[in-house]
């Protein structure tokens, strides 16, 4: 009797009984009790770890696709892998009590890509199952090898507070999880990706990948280079219900020049959504590498945990960040060690050269609403002094700053924001820790080089009772609206203007009953450039 083994999507499979009584090596005579169903063993794997399978799960996978596709099933077991090449219409499933083990030989990886499982001009391929792959990430922990630009400056603050200056650093196989170059309709579901050595999941120049319910760990203090996701190049992601714990990045949009490549292409049509994630570095990001345009991503509905950054746009390579909407939020962060980037702030959003003679790229129409953090670190966006950002909508953002967990104090500011032309800021509160305090804590809220903006139902007061700063601070503003607003107990000096280009700015209905003083300026000509009801 001919019998059929059915399986839909995102549902584990009958039983490995079902897929052959007979677990020993046999024939390809008979690898499988069904049309399109091909069980390793089948093929000569064991399922001992001391024994390689990369053969045996390659001839299944090649048999699967020239028989027009199907899925290739690992049953419960322990594997000892190199890089295994999915092909057309194939699916991976990974049962639970199957793990795929990094080989620790390097003639194991006959591809020119580094990864356990590659795919390459391929349509209609997935992994699936509640198994799981470990990467056997190796580390050392030595001296500091080279500073790192992009912080430099907290690298210095470190060395001057006497912090050991060694860090960890990635040993042994250096290998992606998962590259894939160019293929169109990927689905990953359910399966579990442990300690790899590089990044877990490469996506490069792909388009419609589905990625769902699936587990991401590395560890979070050695794990350098382990990011989560990494969507390069690509179209028409989905990332959701998944939690991802990453040494470095959780989830990364970037457009990088790929080997061989004259240019790179756009990121655009990104979702990521219902997922908890946690980050030594920042949990999601767009950056820094921005050779092509990375345009119409949402971030929404996520839990951010015991991470270094929340999220992050950082544009270094002349490309544009458009139509960014980072909503429904919960973010709490905390100090990393000083090696990670991110100081435990909510954002940074940031605009750069990468080198002298790199072009300068925008950051435009970005929309943040309904966040709620608990942070250690000052919140930035800051355009170029030759580009400004353009259109940031900050709407009802609930920041609790709370002292720094290191040694190597750098928080300033809760938020701080420099060369943007267009800010419209509604229902932002700030709150400062009262039983611990930070004695560089200044000002809630930095304006600096900002026009054309709205400031609406703002709430908070300055980092200290005792402090000089100003709860809002506004350098060189012009065409802009205070109102609504309201200072906290505690505060003293509620608004201060300061720099010489400040004009155009109305003040109305405010609250400054709680404040020693309304507004102070920096010098007297600023009072005319102040329409105060």
């Amino acid at each position: 009797m001919n019998r059929r083994l059915w399986i839909k999507s995102g549902t584990a499979f009958a039983g490995a009984s079902l897929l052959g009584s007979n677990n020993n090596v046999s024939t390809h005579a008979n690898d499988t009790i069904s049309d399109n169903i091909y069980n390793v063993k089948n093929f000569g794997a064991t399922g001992n770890r001391n024994d390689k399978a990369t053969t045996a799960i390659q001839d299944a996978v090649d048999t699967c696709t020239t028989k027009g596709g199907g899925t290739v099933y690992v049953p419960p077991g322990d594997y000892t892998v190199g890089t295994i090449q999915l092909k057309d219409n194939v699916t991976l499933h990974i049962e639970a009590g199957a793990t795929l083990f990094l080989s620790q030989d390097r003639d194991d990886f006959t591809l020119n890509e580094r990864a356990i499982i590659f795919a390459e001009n391929a349509t209609n391929i997935s992994v699936s199952g509640r198994g799981s792959i470990n990467g056997l990430a190796q580390h050392e922990y030595t001296e500091m090898r080279g500073v790192d630009r992009e912080i430099s400056k907290e690298i210095e603050i470190a060395r001057e507070a006497g912090i050991d200056m060694r860090r960890y650093y990635p040993t042994g196989m250096r290998t992606f999880m998962f590259v894939l170059n160019n293929c169109t309709n990927v689905m990953f579901h359910g399966i579990s990706l442990l300690y790899s050595p590089l990044w877990n999941i490469r996506l490069n120049d792909c388009d419609r990948v589905f990625i769902r319910g699936i587990y991401i760990f590395s560890d979070l203090v050695k794990g350098v280079t382990s990011d989560g996701i990494d969507i390069c190049s690509s179209r028409n992601v989905t990332i959701s219900d998944s939690v991802i714990v990453t040494g470095d990045d959780s989830i990364v949009l970037k457009t990088p020049i790929r080997r061989g490549q004259e240019r790179a292409n756009t990121t655009e049509n990104i979702v990521v959504t219902n997922c908890v994630l946690t980050s030594s570095s920042t949990a999601l990001k767009i950056g820094t590498e921005t050779h092509a345009d990375i345009r119409h991503v949402i971030f929404s509905n996520c839990t951010i945990r015991n991470s270094n950054k929340g999220f992050g746009i950082d544009v270094r390579d002349g490309a544009t960040v458009s139509d960014v909407l980072i909503s429904n939020l919960t973010v709490e962060t905390n100090r990393r060690h000083w090696n990670w980037w991110g100081s435990a702030e909510l954002c940074k959003i940031s605009l750069k050269k990468r080198e002298d003679s790199s072009r300068l790229g925008k950051i435009r129409n970005v929309t943040i609403e309904n966040i709620l953090s608990h942070t250690r670190g000052t919140s930035t966006i800051k355009g170029h002094q030759d580009q400004q950002i353009e259109n940031i909508w900050i709407t009802n953002v609930q920041i609790f700053m709370n002292p720094e967990d290191a040694i190597d104090k750098r928080a300033t500011h809760a938020l701080e924001i420099e060369n943007v032309q267009g800010l419209k800021i509604r229902n932002l509160s700030v709150r400062w820790a009262e039983d611990q305090v930070e004695k560089k804590w200044q000002s809630a809220l930095v304006l600096e080089n900002v026009a054309d903006f709205e400031l609406l139902s703002f709430s908070g007061r300055q980092g200290l009772r005792d402090s000089a700063y100003p709860a809002i601070m506004l350098d060189n503003v012009s065409e802009g609206i205070i109102g609504d607003s309201a200072a906290t107990t505690g505060c003293g000096t509620f608004i201060q203007f300061i720099g010489d280009k400040s004009n155009n700015i109305t003040l109305r209905n405010n609250n400054f009953k709680k404040a020693k003083k309304e507004i102070s300026y920096g010098n007297e000509n600023l009072k005319e450039a102040i329409e105060a009801d």
